[in-house]
């Protein structure tokens, strides 16, 4: 769409999803078998026609350049195409990490300056959309900013910034994770900014310490101003800022009804990156057994997979048992080894008779340092578990753990350093 700059919102790390983020940035999070989550909003803007896209990065970048590389993937190389990464820098005058999404964004106006408006959108949301509806009406109302809504649950509304909308589409109160929510609109972080309008109000909205953000120092004077429009969005959306909700919307992928339709969105992904390119289809043994899931090429099955993602070239030994669960590239199930509901990084290795995410058979149920509540347990990239091991649910097991002897871990408990015994 003409004279629009987009800027993917890439560079933070959320602690909520522990071991997935100890390496790699959050948008570089594998999702659903072969891609990663920065590819929703990289697909949605190619299919809508934007051109020039800026990703601002600035935790653990290097696997999130790799996969976006110059944009071939999405189709966004060519004589009026561009993707740039955009990390923090050094000028002559600053040396400064991004301190907030509006200081970011700020930092890298001369990107975007000369653009008619700037397409904001986060870089950690599973969905398709096309934006021009949404640009469309921006366009129309004359609303120096436009917002992307969605109607959610009540009592998921405290996680969210949340507004009310009078009769034609205006703004007329905001609220950034409101203890009291006062609507059912919570705040998708998508923003359609007139340029103009964004120039002035990063410079004038600037604290003088602290973070600068869009929630707090950039929306409120515009709504109060009476400027802001709101878009209402009635698709799938999920967040994937936390270890439950990474988890609620990777079995979604799973279900028909869910609203996910990996299969119908057809999202692009950097095929060579992700693992994908140039593998054989997946093998299946003669007695293995899957039912409802999602097995990605060079993967070999010999035991029994149920309601699982599985990405490239995963092993399920003889015997294994792996339910509800989802393995990143690589993983490596033992023989006799009972996984449910497990979220296992790269490259992670499971010896043979292990139980995991299962309560373990001996010692107290008791939550020692409980990080999440889905059940699943989690596992960064790397990790080495020797056959024999018990993992209980809820817990968490730190990238590149190497042990020699079996782990026993009870319900809720964090491995938070990775060990050599």
């Amino acid at each position: 769409m003409d004279g629009v700059t987009a800027l993917i919102l890439a560079g933070g790390r959320v602690d909520e999803l522990g071991a997935l983020t100890a390496r790699r940035a959050k948008a570089a999070v594998p999702f659903g078998g072969t891609y990663r989550i920065i590819d929703f909003p990289f697909t949605s803007l190619a299919r809508s026609g934007l051109e020039r896209v800026g990703v601002l990065s600035q935790y653990r970048p290097s696997s999130l350049m790799d996969h976006v590389g110059m944009g071939e993937a999405w189709g966004l190389i060519g004589r009026n195409r561009e993707v740039r990464m955009l990390p923090p820098y050094q000028a002559e005058t600053r040396v400064d990490w991004y301190n907030g999404s509006a200081d970011a964004v700020a930092q890298n106006r001369d990107f975007w300056k000369d653009s008619r408006e700037v397409l904001i959108v986060s870089g950690d949301h599973v969905y398709a959309m096309d934006y021009r509806p949404l640009l469309a009406q921006h366009r129309a109302r004359g609303a120096a900013l436009t917002m992307a809504f969605k109607r959610f649950p009540r009592e998921e509304m405290r996680q969210y910034g949340v507004a009310r909308l009078d009769g034609e589409g205006w703004v007329r109160e905001y609220c950034e994770k409101p203890s009291e929510p006062f609507s059912d609109l919570g705040s998708l972080t998508i923003f359609v900014f007139d340029t103009y309008v964004l120039l002035d109000i990063l410079e004038r909205g600037r604290p003088a310490s602290g973070p600068h953000q869009f929630y707090f120092h950039v929306i409120p004077p515009l709504v109060e101003a009476g400027r802001v429009q709101g878009w209402i969005f009635d698709g799938y959306w999920a967040y994937a800022r936390s270890v439950d909700q990474y988890y609620r919307a990777s079995m979604d992928a799973l279900d028909p009804a869910s609203g996910l339709d990996l299969d119908a969105w057809q999202i692009h992904t950097n095929v060579e990156e992700s693992g994908t390119g140039g593998r054989p289809p997946f093998l299946v043994g003669p007695r293995a057994r899957i039912q409802a899931c999602r097995i990605s090429s060079g993967c070999r099955i010999d035991g029994k997979v149920t309601g699982s993602i599985l990405s490239p070239d995963v092993v399920v030994e003889h015997g294994a048992v792996v339910t509800d669960s989802v393995l990143m590239n690589n993983v490596r199930v033992g023989a006799g080894s009972v996984l449910h509901r497990v979220i296992a990084d790269k490259h992670t290795i499971f010896g043979g008779r292990c139980r995991i995410g299962q309560p373990r058979r001996e010692g107290p149920p008791e939550v020692l340092a409980q990080s999440h509540t889905c059940g699943a347990a989690v596992f960064g990239r790397e990790c080495v578990i020797p056959a024999g091991s018990e993992v209980g649910g809820n817990t968490q097991v730190a990238p590149g753990t190497v042990l020699t002897t079996p782990l026993c871990l009870p319900a809720g408990a964090c491995l938070e350093t990775p060990e050599e015994v």
